[in-house]
């Protein structure tokens, strides 16, 4: 009889070291091996050993799949007595790209229900409705518009900032399978999972939540605030190439799905399986052999990023070439009030230790007896919350945008975030550009908009660099 091990309390990046890399059985090598078999051999017909073909399932893939779950799903106490288990009853599955996740996403709201999927317009498969947000990524808007067409799914796009609960409410439909959110925009998480959860539990639409610009050390919808407790989340996605890397060389997706969603409506991990294996959207082995060692530093690479970025919009707030800066930690952001409740139990247990206190407030000492390079000067300038920021250079146009993003020695200009490295873009040239003009219009993407992605540098190195980009727009 198997006697199940008692859970442990590890915390966040013991989890991120530990689950999924078990030491090799026979040599004890505490790197967890790389399985890059394409099949498996089988005891009989039909028997394989957990494993057939790599497009369907594969050790490696399996190992980092385990780590996602524990990072996106478990509080502290919910891993395994040894720390290499995840306990939570979440579920990870792991694409060759964030793309490929939109692509399965999108394919599961109008898969058949005899898939697995959300069953379409009319639960035989095609149709269905997506209610995104406006401010939704450039390439997620080109899938929806144009790629998945022929499947029939429909997608109305909403400023879930400034809809409500009665906007939200009047803009889903019967057929509507999956709400979703991203980027630097705070929509408000907790009156949409109220909205939604107040529908019937087997009918309502899922909550997917994209933490790709936070990652799970600054986010994590799907841990309930409480015991008994909904999420704010049934889904999450993240394109594993940004701040889970860290380094800008994997290329890998990843949709999480909550311990109670996966309870209530197991359809869904398996419909999201089929999709996995049908659709040949496998990641490559060693890309998850890769991004389990990269995991292993999230804590520590996700801490620089966010107090580089909350120095660095600071420094851009008070600049008089710049006409305004986003970053929701900011204090003078309009989205701040909003942060302490995202801000995940992690972060917010790292950030106590720096000596930052909830419910924040600023300092009470006069601030301008603080060293301006300290800690504690950095506490009064609010809360780090990841490492993007956008701000609008004054004045200028499209050619002086430019200029300035050219001029720059360390910031490389470049799509892409989340890399150790500091990247700069231009938003409505670059990233958003497949947006239509209203939209981007709305939103504020205008020609001097620029989208800073603040890597771990040295703080001093990064703000000389960007006075480079200020200096060559006097000429």
């Amino acid at each position: 009889m198997s006697v199940s091990q008692p859970k442990r309390h590890d915390h966040f990046s013991t989890r991120a070291i530990h689950v999924g890399s078990d030491p090799d059985p026979s040599t004890g090598a505490v790197v967890p091996s790389l399985s890059v078999a394409t099949t498996f051999k089988q005891d009989g017909v039909g028997k394989p050993r957990g494993y057939d073909y790599s497009r369907s399932a594969n050790p490696t893939r399996s190992a980092l799949e385990a780590l996602l779950t524990s990072l996106e799903t478990s509080p502290s106490s919910l891993t395994s007595e040894d720390a290499r288990d995840d306990a939570s009853g979440g579920e990870s599955l792991v694409f060759a790209s964030g793309s490929a996740v939109t692509a399965a996403v999108a394919h599961w709201v109008t898969l058949a229900e005899a898939e697995g999927g959300a069953g379409g317009k009319d639960g035989q498969g095609g149709g269905g409705h997506v209610l995104s947000v406006n401010d939704v990524y450039g390439r997620t808007a080109r899938y929806f518009s144009k790629t998945s067409k022929p499947t029939g799914l429909e997608v109305t796009y909403l400023d879930l900032e400034k809809a409500g609960g009665e906007g939200m409410r009047d803009a889903i439909r019967s057929d509507t399978r999956v709400p979703t959110n991203p980027s630097l925009l705070v929509p408000p998480l907790r009156l949409i999972a109220s909205v939604i959860n107040s529908l019937p539990e087997a009918t309502r639409p899922l909550i997917l939540v994209d933490t790709t610009f936070l990652s799970p050390f600054y986010i994590t919808p799907l841990i309930s605030a409480s015991p008994g407790s909904p999420p704010l989340a049934d889904i999450a996605y993240s394109s594993l190439s940004k701040y889970a890397s860290g380094h800008s060389d994997i290329i890998l997706g990843s949709v999480t799905v909550s311990p109670q969603t996966a309870k209530l409506r197991p359809n869904l991990v398996k419909g999201l399986r089929f999709l996995q294996n049908s659709l040949g959207a496998s990641p490559s082995p060693r890309d998850c052999h890769l991004l389990i060692r990269s995991l292993k530093t999230l804590s520590v690479r996700m801490l620089k990023h966010g107090l580089n970025a909350l120095r660095l919009a600071n420094y851009l707030a008070s600049h008089p070439d710049v006409e305004r800066v986003r970053y929701p930690g900011f204090k003078e952001d309009d989205a701040f009030k909003s942060i302490e409740q995202l801000l995940s139990p992690n972060a917010r247990r790292e950030l106590e230790f720096l000596g930052w206190t909830f419910p924040y407030s600023p300092s009470t000492n006069d601030v301008g007896q603080l060293d301006r390079n300290s800690v504690a000067y950095t506490r009064t300038l609010g809360i780090p919350f990841g490492g993007m920021i956008t701000f609008a250079l004054k004045d200028a146009g499209a050619e002086q945008t430019e200029k300035f993003c050219t001029s720059l020695r360390v910031a490389a200009l470049a799509e892409s975030l989340g890399g150790v490295e500091t990247l700069i873009e231009v938003p409505l040239g670059m990233t958003h550009s497949h947006l239509p003009k209203a939209t981007l219009d709305e939103l504020g993407i205008t020609p001097n908009l620029v989208r800073l992605s603040v890597g771990i540098e040295d703080f001093d190195d990064l703000v000389d660099d960007l006075e480079l980009g200020f200096n060559a727009l006097k000429g």
